[in-house]
This record gives structure tokens, sequence and C-alpha cells, in this order.
């Protein structure tokens, strides 16, 4: 009886079917930026991007104000080539950050585009170099999205298919300093020689009782 039910519990086990955990496929195109894309204005924003398969990408920036810039090639005859599977952080010319924050507030779209044949920018190149006025000045305003995949299908052209992932990030005005501020914290102060901020060390000269003081303070008349 014992030796029955170990057979049929045996015969059971091996007739269930293995459950294995698939992992998530990663998706054809990414990008996103470094501070979770929160900047203040004046900011350099890191972008990085990553493909799943070998390609050719070009990534687009449209400001709060809808102006668009290429973030990716640098120049129009630039390597649009990537190897999938590798993360790139996306460099500015002279290899700088990818761009500094020159919205004073709202929000910024970057789209990141890749196709298995070359983009074509014949149409918006000029002396080797962008032209801006042929990506649309303030065309990503009303519909970032919508202008930055558009530009993307005529550099595509009739070629074929293309992936693309859209990532926004946040501009806030950057933080302003108004009042006296002690010396010893960081050394600025209201200057009326400048009639402004002065920031970093200076020597001031006035007379205390008939004596020179010398201080690193401004001063008032």
């Amino acid at each position: 009886m014992v030796m029955s039910l170990l057979l049929l519990y045996s015969m059971g086990a091996s007739a269930a079917p293995a459950t294995t955990r698939s992992a998530a496929p990663d998706p054809p195109v990414r990008v996103w930026f470094n501070s979770d894309g929160n900047y203040q204005y004046g900011d350099r924003a890191k972008v990085y991007a990553k493909a799943a398969e070998d390609g050719n990408l070009v990534v687009l920036r449209a400001d709060a104000s809808g102006q668009v810039r290429v973030l990716f090639p640098v120049d129009p005859n630039g390597d649009q080539q990537v190897r999938g599977g590798k993360k790139y952080e996306l460099k500015g010319r002279g290899g700088r950050e990818a761009f500094v924050v020159d919205d004073t507030t709202g929000h910024g779209t970057v789209l990141a585009a890749l196709a298995r044949t070359r983009f074509q920018f014949s149409q918006f190149e000029k002396n080797g170099h962008w032209d801006y006025s042929a990506l649309g000045g303030d065309a990503g305003r009303a519909d970032p999205e919508a202008a930055l995949t558009d530009l993307v299908e005529r550099m595509q052209g009739t070629a074929g298919h293309f992936d693309y992932d859209v990532a926004t990030y946040t501009a806030s005005p950057a933080p302003r300093y108004v009042g006296l501020v002690s010396p010893y914290a960081w050394g600025g102060w209201w200057d009326p020689w400048y009639r402004g901020y002065w920031y970093g060390p200076r020597l001031g000269v006035r007379l205390r009782f008939g004596t020179p003081f010398f201080g690193p303070r401004g001063w008032h008349h």
C-alpha cells in the first residue's frame, strides 16, 4: 500500500509542468536623466541612452519654450551607430554634459529614436552643423512628443521603421540670495559701489573715530 502511494506520487510529480520566471525584455531604446530630471536654471544636465540591439540613434530635445535641439549626434556627419546593451552618456561638444538647462521654468522633453537604417540629416544641415531654423524653431511648444516624432519621421524618410522613447525633465528658477550673508559662511554681501551682490573676498577701508579700519566687508556712505 505504501509503495503504491509512493509510485503514484512520483508519477504525478513528474507529470506536473515546470514553471520558470521569465525576465521582461528590455525596450528597444531607453533615454533618461541624472537627478531624476529635476533641474534648476543653469544646471548641467546629463542624458543617458541604451538600445536593446545595435542600430542608429538620434536624440532630440524640445525645451520648455518649444525650441528644438539635437543632442546626438553632435554634428550631422557624426557617428549614429550604437551597440545593443551598452549604456551611453550623450556628451555635448567638447565632452561636456548634454545640455545646460536654460529653461527658467516648465517642462522639457527629450526623445531618443533607434532605427536599423541610417537617419538622413541633409535637410537639417548647414555648413557641417545643425540648421536649427530647419528644425522648426518653437514647433515643440504645443505637443513636444508629436513635434519630435515628426522630425524623426522626416529624418528616416521612407527607409523604414524606428522605435523611440521619451523622457521629460522639470526646470525651476535658481534660488536667489537676498540680504547680508555672514562672511564667515561664504562671503556674500551687498556692495553699494557695484549696486549688487558681491561674492568672494574683498578688502574695504573706512574711517572709524579718525582711525583707518580694514575689514572684509563693503561699506555705506
